[in-house]
């Protein structure tokens, strides 16, 4: 048993060791993905250009479709600054492409019901809302519906805490 736990420690140290060596990987929720509109999307050639900021959320779901309008001119807003992706947890992707056409969602939409939630440890309620720093590490997860205003205040302390940094 000792030795069991011995060795899981060593191969533990051995992985973690490796990743931290490797700055061009991250971990798995910095993804690639297809959009609902065909295009490739990829997090890794973001990290360390722009804040990201991954949305779960649902056509279905009240407070969704709430945040979306303030999603909508955030991501205008902070297009130099901000790469903002919807995931849409929908039973099928049809609702998605009508829903995002109607409310002319100006970034990008992945539909994916079980891959990317695994990768952020599950989601649980909608919508879902992670703020993927400059380094690539996840400093905010925000369960539930936010206004413009409230969104637009914690990006502006990562976007002062990047400026810091380069100086």
């Amino acid at each position: 048993m000792k030795k069991t736990a011995i060795l899981l420690s060593i191969l533990f140290l051995a992985v973690y060791w490796t990743y931290a060596q490797k700055s061009e990987e991250y971990p798995p929720f910095i993804f690639k993905a297809k959009t609902i509109d065909g295009k490739d999307i990829d997090l890794t050639k973001v990290v360390g250009k722009k804040l990201i900021m991954v949305n779960f959320w649902a056509t279905w779901c009240p407070p969704c479709r709430y945040e979306i309008p303030d999603l909508i001119n955030l991501q205008e807003e902070f297009k130099d600054s901000l790469l903002l992706v919807g995931v849409a947890l929908d039973n099928n992707v049809e609702p998605v492409l009508i829903f995002s056409q109607r409310y002319k969602i100006n970034y990008p939409i992945v539909y994916d019901t079980r891959r990317i939630p695994y990768l952020y440890g599950g989601i649980s309620s909608i919508p879902t809302t992670f703020i993927i720093n400059y380094e690539g590490k996840i400093v905010e997860r925000i369960i539930g519906a936010r206004s413009f205003d409230a969104f637009k205040s914690i990006l502006q302390k990562y976007l002062k805490e990047n400026q810091k940094s380069k100086k």
